[in-house]
């Protein structure tokens, strides 16, 4: 099967979710004794492959102009997740060239609300 690495990961981070180290420990094993059992040992680079797949879709960077309070960015990061998805971890820069407001980047979208972009869509709109 072409997407046998891919269903098993997905199995993989599906049962780990919302598990405490010990549990997260327990699946790990269990998975690691099923994957044996069905003699897809050969698989576990690919299943690797497809765990850091996996990570990265659920990354985010969230870009500041400055440093704001801890509950300014977690209340930035509870509404994007309402638009990326709940399950995306953020990492914070900082980059004073946006001016203000915020800028926030996955594989495959962004949301730019930043200062500078509005200010360079005015400047375009007026030239």
């Amino acid at each position: 099967m072409k997407n046998e690495a891919k269903i098993f990961a997905k199995a993989f981070v599906a049962a780990l979710a919302g598990k405490n180290e010990n549990g997260q420990k327990k699946i790990a094993k269990n998975f690691l004794e099923v994957v044996a059992r069905k003699k897809k040992t050969y698989f576990l680079p690919k299943i690797l492959k497809e765990l850091e797949l996996i990570e990265k879709e659920n990354e985010a960077v969230l870009v500041l102009a400055r440093n704001l309070d801890q509950r300014a960015v977690e209340e930035i990061k509870e509404n994007l997740r309402i638009k990326l998805g709940k399950d995306k971890k953020f990492k914070v820069e900082i980059d004073q060239s946006i001016i203000g407001g915020f800028k926030a980047k996955t594989n495959n979208f962004l949301i730019d609300s930043s200062i500078k972009t509005i200010i360079e869509n005015i400047r375009k709109k007026l030239v």
